[in-house]
């Protein structure tokens, strides 16, 4: 049963996965894979600060997503999402998880994300 908390956005996770190498460490074949999911988009304060300009202080934010703890993510993938507001290509900087009260299986993921330009 898939619970849902709160994850009112949708994007799509894309992972590169190195799938042979010869003898010289070298990459022959890989395998890309990707994954529709839902998820919560938002703007962490975690590793922000304050800018000062003339029209006053602004927090600046990281742009950071909730996954389900179902989905398979891990730092580097890419994450593409259309949503309002957070319609950028993402590349994943840090996975935190986030594990059940009193269970040793992962509730969600939050990841910090950064725009690829």
């Amino acid at each position: 049963m898939a619970d849902d908390y709160g994850y009112i956005h949708t994007c799509m996770i894309w992972s590169h996965v190195d799938a042979s190498q010869n003898e010289y460490g070298e990459v022959y074949t890989h395998t890309d894979s990707s994954q529709n999911t839902a998820c919560r988009f938002y703007y962490s304060n975690s590793s922000s600060g304050i800018i000062k300009p003339d029209s006053g202080q602004h927090a600046v934010g990281t742009p950071s997503v909730m996954l389900p703890g179902t989905v398979t993510v891990a730092q580097g993938n890419t994450i593409v999402s259309t949503e309002t507001g957070f319609a950028h290509t993402y590349t994943v900087t840090s996975t935190k998880p986030v594990y059940y009260l009193f269970y040793n299986s992962i509730h969600h993921y939050e990841c910090e994300l950064e725009v690829v330009s």
